[in-house]
């Protein structure tokens, strides 16, 4: 009777490791450029086109990775029963976590030290608005991403 516990016990965590190899493989391979632009193509290019053509999709928006594959999960499973088109569909904009990302590369300990200047006059103006996106353009060239066009889009 113990063999056959110990048999159990094996058999469940090799099948969770393989559960967590495939998750893991699945969530590295999902937070790549690459696979945003499966759907989002428009997206990508004014963002090719703006003032952060080197920074990644994941660097802006993402909420963490548990948020983000279950907010990822919803979104394949509306696209494929035909509820939302990821065409003509906008990303979530994650404002608060996004002027969190512009904050933490364009305002760091050396450019605060170096510019305190820089650091008092944005603090002014984020007292009239919440985000650095109430001034700037956080990258997307909004030009061209509003050239989508209504059409069919491939059908499974």
């Amino acid at each position: 009777m113990k063999q056959k516990s110990s048999i159990v016990w094996i058999v469940v965590v090799v099948v969770l490791a393989v559960v967590l190899l495939a998750t893991w493989g699945l969530a590295a391979k999902t937070s790549t450029d690459n696979f945003c632009v499966t759907c989002h193509a428009y997206e990508k290019v004014s963002w090719d086109h703006g003032q952060h053509p080197d920074i990644g999709c994941i660097a802006c928006h993402s909420k963490g990775i548990i948020k983000d594959k279950t907010a990822g999960m919803r979104k394949v499973y509306l696209t494929l029963t035909d509820q939302v088109d990821p065409h003509r569909d906008n990303l979530p904009s994650y404002l608060e976590k996004t002027h969190e990302n512009c904050v933490a590369c364009h305002m760091t300990e050396e450019i605060v030290e170096m510019l305190p200047h820089f650091k008092a006059r944005h603090d002014e103006y984020l007292k009239a608005t919440p985000t650095c996106m109430g001034c700037h353009d956080a990258g997307h060239t909004l030009k061209l991403k509003d050239l989508r066009k209504e059409g069919s889009r491939l059908r499974i």
